[in-house]
Formats: C-alpha cells, sequence, structure tokens
C-alpha cells in the first residue's frame, strides 16, 4: 500500500456493521510490525440542527459510543463529524484541513491512513477506496447508500476475510494509480513503451505481469 491512504466506509443501512469493520481494518493495520501507520478515523453523523467536528476524548471516549469503540481498537486520532445536509460539503473541507495539519510529519518512517465512516461524507471528500457493506436485501438500501453504491470499488456482503479485503484494498489502490498515471502522461490518448515501463518501475510493478 502507498500512503497517505484515504479509505471511505459506506453502507446499506444503519446496523449493517460499517463499525465493527472499521474496528477490524484498524486491528489488521496495526499488525504491520514493519511500517509505523498513523490512523485517523471520522464518523459521521447527520443532524438537523448544527454542524460540528468533535475530537475532545471527553466526548469521543464516552461509554457506548462508536467513537470509542474505534478508538479502543487502535485509532490514534478520532473525528466526530456532526452535519446537516446544507453544511456538509463546508464541514467536509474544514475535516480535510484538520486531518492535513496533523498528518504533516517529517518523520519519514511514519505513514498515515484516513478511514471515513458516513455514506454522504464519503461520497464528498471521494477517497482513494471505497468500501460499501450491502445487506442482504437490496429494497432496504437508503438513498445515501444508493448513491454511494454507485462509486464504490469494493462491496461486501455477508462474511468476509480482512486479509483479502487488505489485498483488494491495494489491488484498487495500484489500478487506481496506473490509471492516473496513464491520464496525465498521455499524448491523445496514447503512451510510449519507455513511459509505460516507467510508471511500472515507480509503482513497483513487474512490466511483464503489466503487461499481461
Amino acid at each position: 500500500m502507498r500512503f497517505p491512504l484515504f479509505i471511505g466506509v459506506g453502507g446499506s443501512k444503519s446496523g449493517v456493521g460499517k463499525t465493527a469493520f472499521i474496528e477490524s481494518l484498524i486491528k489488521q493495520i496495526k499488525k504491520q510490525k514493519t511500517e509505523r501507520i498513523k490512523v485517523f478515523a471520522v464518523k459521521y453523523t447527520k443532524t438537523s440542527l448544527y454542524s460540528s467536528i468533535i475530537t475532545d476524548d471527553s466526548i469521543i471516549e464516552k461509554e457506548g459510543k462508536d467513537t470509542l469503540r474505534i478508538k479502543k481498537a487502535g485509532a490514534d486520532c478520532v473525528y466526530w463529524v456532526k452535519s446537516t445536509d446544507n453544511d456538509l460539503p463546508e464541514i467536509a473541507e474544514r475535516l480535510k484541513g484538520e486531518i492535513l495539519i496533523n498528518t504533516e510529519s517529517n518523520n519519514e518512517i511514519e505513514k498515515h491512513l484516513v478511514i471515513i465512516e458516513g455514506n454522504s461524507l464519503v461520497r464528498i471528500i471521494q477517497p482513494d477506496v471505497i468500501i460499501f457493506l450491502k445487506g442482504q436485501n437490496d429494497d432496504q438500501i437508503k438513498p445515501s447508500g444508493k448513491a454511494l453504491l454507485k462509486v464504490a470499488d469494493i462491496v461486501i456482503e455477508g462474511e468476509y476475510s480482512m486479509e483479502e479485503v487488505m489485498t483488494e484494498i491495494e489491488k484498487t489502490q495500484q489500478k487506481k494509480l496506473i490509471e492516473k498515471l496513464l491520464t496525465e502522461r498521455s499524448n491523445s490518448g496514447k503512451i510510449t513503451c519507455a513511459e509505460a515501463r516507467k510508471i511500472a518501475e515507480e509503482l513497483g510493478i513487474p512490466y511483464i505481469e503489466w503487461e499481461e
């Protein structure tokens, strides 16, 4: 995986298991002893009256809150975003600014992972990889879930292996990086073999495998 990495997690409805998935994802990330990865996690809650970004530990670590579960799973920093629909674009920009400030580091050993939970917030921020947890009944998918499902990179339905999910995240990120670099460096939709080899080398992808 390449860092910083932004992962969005959404779902078909409340109770589909988004928080439990994020807990497992954080624990899996923290198992990696070869890299020091700092995890920033964001929990989004829709409100009707006011908007705020909460980082106060006395609120984040309150018993019974999903934010506490995420913190206990190993997140280094947890944000609780509460926002109305109208305020959400502005709140999302503020959030990205705060995360950017907190992820800036001169320590090249430390890498950053940002996990965002919440359909509407994920759709606005457009993270590197979007994961969607789908319930068994399509009729029960709420409107925000249907919108996110259309752009999701990985759709999980039923039981899953976190090791397999991690592999899919890496493949998705790699694919998007290739597409981005090909678009940036192509000339009228075409790219030279030399430039293609250079991209493969930059991403650490064997050129023979890429050709296949």
